[in-house]
């Protein structure tokens, strides 16, 4: 059930209804019943999957809190990480064998349909989350029914925000309707929506073509269309989440925010504080924090970077185009961190600024070959056509005009616009950013696309 699409309209306007009328204790389970109801949309048998997981862990939590062995994390871990690895390495690379004729097994092609269960890259993260927060006696007790609505949440399930159990707990039984979220919750929606119907798949109508037979095309056309599908990620990726964040809001939860402003950032470890934060933090805070954090010496801090933005190019997908993807955004930290140290915003002059800016977004675009080639013989080919003098173009007005809205987006996110300047006028702003998004959806032409992220 995609976000931009009446189905998610109509489920939604139900659930907001039935919702807000009804009694304030039986509003969690309002909440369990549609967010069961949005992953069984999808599929009832990994449905079941699903909660079997979720009940699975939960069990682990439950033995921690009594016992404080450390053998029930170790084992809850490892159980998660184990459903993770089968469904997105093992499966996979088993349905490349079947597919290619190299094994035959009945059971591997009948799953060929589903071969990645929904979120389940998200999902597999907060849980392990919780249960190590559990070990490190971050609470006390976990009831079961809070410990599956904070898992299965239908705003965030599918492609986050990966929460924290202290982002949503205390908010359950306090959820309340008031004009301040609801304003929030219908910009986050305005916002969402001119992010992926407006920009995001717009422009890769204009960039798909490039990338399918880069040969057809200039060499400038070619940069500008690894230029145009970094702009669709982001623009993608962060529209799922102010939709996310929207509909919460509408149901008086605030989530957290996931993507502020990184195209501005002016360090990798700046943009790395304003990209996918949430997947960001998770990886700082149970992986890089225990493999010593920033207080190593300069060669082990480079390993430690290394490994930990390989496995999170891993978590993406399956293949070693991510890997390569998490290894080289690792190789810019490294770097950033062995030529010039800490790199903070407040301490440099606008010249330091400028040449940081620049050196983010090339070394962004070379990384996003990596994450949208699916192999070698892809990227060698996209990057040979770099050398193309004549060709077809794609540097015209409605490209340029999609590329500057995200730029001018992320520069009024950056502002704080919305927070701080135009909230005396949000009650004027809101019916007109409406009707300008119902009008230009009404004159584009508006295909529904699933989101990027939607397939890790």
């Amino acid at each position: 059930m995609l976000f931009n699409s009446i189905d998610y309209f109509v489920f939604f306007l139900f659930c907001y209804a039935i919702y807000w009328l009804a009694p304030g204790k039986i509003r969690k389970y309002i909440l369990i019943c549609f967010s069961l109801l949005f992953y069984g949309y999808w599929s009832i048998s990994f449905l079941f999957h699903f909660l079997s997981i979720i009940v699975v862990t939960h069990l682990f939590v439950q033995a921690i809190l009594k016992t404080n062995k450390k053998v029930f994390l170790a084992i809850g871990i490892i159980l998660n990480l184990l459903n993770l690895c089968f469904f997105k390495y093992i499966l996979t690379y088993l349905q490349y064998l079947t597919k290619e004729g190299d094994i035959s097994i009945s059971w591997v092609q009948s799953l060929s349909e589903f071969a990645l269960p929904l979120a389940i890259s998200f999902y597999t993260f907060q849980m392990i989350a919780y249960l190590v927060d559990a070990w490190r006696g971050k609470f006390q007790e976990s009831p079961f029914l809070n410990f599956l609505l904070f898992i299965m949440f239908f705003p965030q399930l599918i492609a986050g925000p990966i929460m924290r159990h202290d982002d949503f707990y205390g908010q359950i039984q306090n959820s309340r309707l008031n004009w301040d979220y609801v304003q929030r919750g219908i910009l986050h929606l305005l916002s969402g929506i001119i992010k992926k119907v407006l920009i995001a798949d717009q422009i890769a109508r204009i960039i798909n073509p490039v990338w399918q037979q880069p040969e057809l095309y200039d060499g400038f056309s070619i940069f500008l269309a690894v230029v145009g599908f970094s702009v669709q990620v982001y623009s993608d990726f962060s529209g799922y989440t102010d939709l996310a964040r929207g509909s919460a809001f509408l149901l008086g939860y605030e989530i957290p925010e996931n993507f502020h402003s990184p195209f501005l950032s002016v360090s990798f470890s700046e943009l790395w504080t304003r990209w996918h934060i949430t997947l960001s933090t998770w990886i700082r805070d149970y992986m890089y924090i225990p493999l010593g954090g920033n207080r190593v010496s300069q060669t082990r801090f480079i390993i430690n970077t290394l490994i930990v933005m390989s496995l999170g190019g891993l978590w993406h997908g399956n293949t070693y185009t991510y890997f390569l993807w998490g290894l080289t955004h690792g190789i810019w930290l490294s770097l950033e961190r062995f030529f010039i140290g800490k790199c903070d915003r407040s301490q440099m002059n606008n010249f330091r600024k400028v040449v940081g800016f620049i050196y983010v977004f090339i070394g962004w675009q070379i990384a996003t070959i990596f994450f949208r080639a699916e192999n070698f013989e892809k990227i060698s080919k996209y990057v040979s056509a770099f050398s193309n003098l004549k060709g077809n173009i794609i540097y015209k007005a409605d490209f340029w005009t999609l590329v500057i809205s995200c730029y001018l987006i992320q520069w009024i996110e950056f502002k704080k616009y919305f927070s701080e300047q135009l909230k005396s006028y949000t009650f004027y702003l809101i019916p007109a950013l409406s009707a300008i998004v119902y009008f230009a959806m009404v004159k584009i032409e508006n295909p529904i696309e699933t989101f990027i992220y939607f397939q890790f």
